[in-house]
């Protein structure tokens, strides 16, 4: 089994489907322009892309085991190809409900087939935080690159040619994850005794429970700040529509640095102390330029470069955001038998959706009463009890053993 192609092949994976779904906000501006249809119609994408990711993992989870994590990747990647080439040949907005519905049944299944490769291909739980935090390093890296594809198209062509390119990079992917083998047969006999119960009977454990409270918080968190940073950005710095977005990039940017940082440090340190050594450096850091903001701006500024150095330092709070997700995704899935993993791999789908709508709702909901300003202090309520919750994850997560490791 060649260890550095399937990791290759899972960071393609990912980079690809980062694409499709961070560029929904696009494709949305793009079909009100162009199909001349209602900003309530464009705006059901997105309903499209979450509802069928979330669906898909209820759905599926426990029976990808059965089918195989590598069949699995390769259908997803098959229905992709397939929907990127419909939507770049076909110029009419009945395809982009179709292309949402079809590409987040596909993430679903393949994020839990890659999860579940991950505990196949790693040695010790040191190992697999630093490959999750590397994979969704990489996804974040995904999600700059595809506002770039669509800029470039969108100069020389059209939106939907982009998909051409995203029909490339997915064959691409196909034939390399053909080419690679994955060694399975450490799950397939469980595998068969699968089925729908067992993502309903990891409940069983005290530490599923409060990893799913941990990733609802730190979802919301991430969700919320991400979502409602531009507006924030207009608001209190003044600054412009196409500005607001740019620096936007630099808080994913910083997110994907931090992740592909916390590969290396992972295995070096606690993954506690990381943690929460970020945890608390984004709460201060959120903290001091809220304080340090006036939350009315006055000045007016023609070029990105003059704006408020506080509009730079805010969106770095992913840097200390980042790695969180990925590790303790990690740790839940380190302590699970290995069959298990798809299972759990559909309750972290499930709730990180939940998370995220929830963060992203309430922002909104305190910025409406309120304003901006202040439902930006909304996130250090999240950042605080996440810090309370880590020490007992750990402490639960520690005692747990698996039958394999107690003999």
């Amino acid at each position: 089994m060649s260890n550095w192609k399937i990791r290759f092949s899972l960071y393609l994976n990912y980079f690809i489907f980062a694409i499709l779904l961070n560029t929904v906000g696009i494709v949305i501006a793009q079909v009100i322009e162009d199909y001349n249809v209602s900003r309530m119609t464009a705006g059901s994408l997105e309903a499209f892309k979450d509802l069928s990711i979330m669906i898909s993992s209820f759905l599926i989870a426990s029976y990808v085991p059965k089918f195989g994590y590598k069949k699995s990747m390769m259908l997803g990647l098959m229905l992709v190809l397939s929907v990127s080439i419909l939507i770049a040949a076909v110029t009419q907005y009945w395809v982009t409900p179709i292309l949402y519905m079809v590409t987040g049944a596909s993430f679903a299944i393949m994020k839990i087939s890659v999860y579940s490769t991950v505990g196949l291909i790693t040695k010790n739980q040191k190992d697999h935080t630093g490959l999750m935090n590397i994979l969704e390093g990489t996804f974040m890296v995904g999600s700059l690159t595809g506002p770039l594809f669509f800029s470039v198209m969108i100069d020389i062509s059209h939106w939907n040619q982009t998909y051409w390119i995203i029909a490339i990079l997915t064959l691409l992917a196909l034939a390399l994850l053909f080419i690679t083998d994955l060694d399975e047969s450490s799950v397939h006999e469980k595998a068969e005794k699968s089925n729908f119960a067992e993502m309903f009977r990891l409940m069983k454990y005290s530490f599923v429970w409060v990893f799913i409270i941990c990733a609802f918080l730190y979802v919301m968190i991430e969700q919320s700040i991400g979502t409602w940073l531009p507006t924030f950005d207009r608001e209190i710095f003044n600054l412009s529509k196409a500005q607001s977005a740019s620096f936007l990039s630099i808080y994913a940017g910083s997110i994907a640095l931090s992740r592909f940082l916390a590969g290396y440090l992972s295995k070096k340190f606690s993954w506690l102390s990381i943690q929460t050594t970020f945890l608390i450096s984004a709460f201060l850091l959120i903290l001091f330029v809220l304080i340090a903001s006036d939350g009315n701006a006055k000045v007016t500024f023609d070029y990105w470069y003059q704006a408020p150095y506080l509009a730079f330092i805010l969106p770095l709070v992913g840097f200390f955001l980042g790695p969180v997700y990925p590790t303790i995704c990690s740790i839940v899935l380190s302590k699970l038998d290995k069959v298990d993993h798809s299972s759990m791999t559909g309750l972290i789908i499930i709730f990180s959706a939940l998370g995220g709508t929830s963060g992203s709702l309430i922002i909104g909901m305190i910025s409406q009463n309120f304003n901006v300003h202040t439902a930006f202090f909304y996130p250090l309520l999240p950042i605080s009890l996440l810090l309370l919750i880590l020490r007992p994850y750990k402490i639960l997560t520690d005692k747990h053993i698996l039958p394999e490791q107690a003999n």
